[in-house]
C-alpha cells in the first residue's frame, strides 16, 4: 500500500504541470505515453521479442501522421497500413494476430496524438477531462464497495458493479462541471458540458475495454513500470478514450 500511494502521489506531481499549463510539457507528456504505450500495448503478445525492430517504425508513423495534413495524412496512414499488413508475407515471426495489433495501435495512438494537438490549443479542455475521468473512476470504486450488488460485466471486470457504474458517472459529471465552472468563460459551453456528460460513461467503457485485452491475454497489467499501479496503459485507459471523445466534439462543433 505505501508504495502504491508513493507511486501515485509521483504520478500526481509528473502530471499535474503538463495538464495546467498544456503548450510544451503536454506535447512532452504526450509522446512520452505514445512511446511507453507502444512498448505496453506489443510487448504482451506471443512473438515480440522477434519483430520489437518495429516498435520505432510505429512510433514515429504515429508522430508524424498528426504533422503531415490534408490529402497526404491519407497517403501515410494508408502506407502504414499496407505496410503493417503486408509484414506477415515476409516473415513468420509476425503473425497476423501481431499485423492486427500493430495497426490498431498505429490508428488508436495517432487519434490520440492529433486530438493532443487539438487540446493543446486550449489545454482548459484537458482539465475537464481529466476530473470527469477520474473523478468517475474514484466514485465508481467507491460506490460499488459500498453498494455494488450487481455484475456488470463478469465476463471482463468481476469486481464492475451497475451501482459502481451509475455512482460513477454522477461523480465524474458533478466534480467536472464544478471544477469548469471556474474557467467557464475560456471554453466552448456546449463543448464543455458534453465532456462533463459524456466522459464519465466513456471513462467506464474504456476501463472495460482495455480489461478486456488483459483477460484475452491472461495478465494483470500491461507492464510494472509504476509500482503498485501497473502500466502506463493501466493509468490512461480511460484518459485516452475521452482525449479521442474531444477529437469527435473538436471536429463537430469547434472547426
Amino acid at each position: 500500500m505505501k508504495t502504491r500511494i508513493l507511486t501515485a502521489l509521483l504520478i500526481i506531481l509528473v502530471v499535474a504541470f503538463p495538464v495546467l499549463y498544456g503548450g510544451w510539457p503536454l506535447e512532452a507528456l504526450a509522446l512520452f505515453i505514445i512511446g511507453a504505450s507502444a512498448w505496453e500495448w506489443l510487448r504482451i503478445l506471443p512473438n515480440y521479442s522477434k519483430w520489437n525492430w518495429l516498435l520505432p517504425i510505429l512510433i514515429v508513423g504515429v508522430i508524424a501522421t498528426r504533422f503531415v495534413e490534408g490529402n497526404w495524412r491519407f497517403v501515410l496512414v494508408a502506407c502504414m497500413i499496407l505496410f503493417l499488413w503486408s509484414i506477415p508475407v515476409f516473415t513468420s515471426s509476425f503473425t497476423s494476430d501481431d499485423c492486427n495489433a500493430a495497426i490498431v495501435y498505429y490508428v488508436l495512438f495517432s487519434l490520440f496524438y492529433i486530438s493532443i494537438g487539438e487540446l493543446i490549443l486550449n489545454h482548459l479542455y484537458l482539465i475537464t477531462i481529466v476530473f470527469a475521468t477520474y473523478s468517475s473512476d474514484t466514485g465508481a470504486y467507491f460506490v460499488g464497495c459500498s453498494f455494488g450488488k450487481h455484475k456488470m460485466n463478469p465476463r471482463v471486470s468481476p469486481k464492475k458493479s451497475w451501482e459502481g457504474f451509475f455512482g460513477g458517472i454522477l461523480s465524474g459529471f458533478v466534480i467536472s462541471l464544478l471544477i469548469s465552472a471556474i474557467y467557464k468563460q475560456n471554453v466552448d459551453p456546449t463543448v464543455n458540458l458534453l465532456l462533463c456528460l459524456i466522459c464519465p460513461i466513456f471513462a467506464e467503457l474504456g476501463d472495460l475495454c482495455f480489461s478486456a485485452i488483459k483477460r484475452h491475454f491472461k495478465i494483470k497489467d500491461f507492464s510494472n513500470f509504476l509500482p503498485g499501479h501497473g502500466g502506463v496503459l493501466d493509468r490512461v485507459d480511460s484518459l485516452l478514450v475521452n482525449i479521442l471523445v474531444f477529437g469527435i466534439l473538436y471536429h463537430i462543433f469547434l472547426i
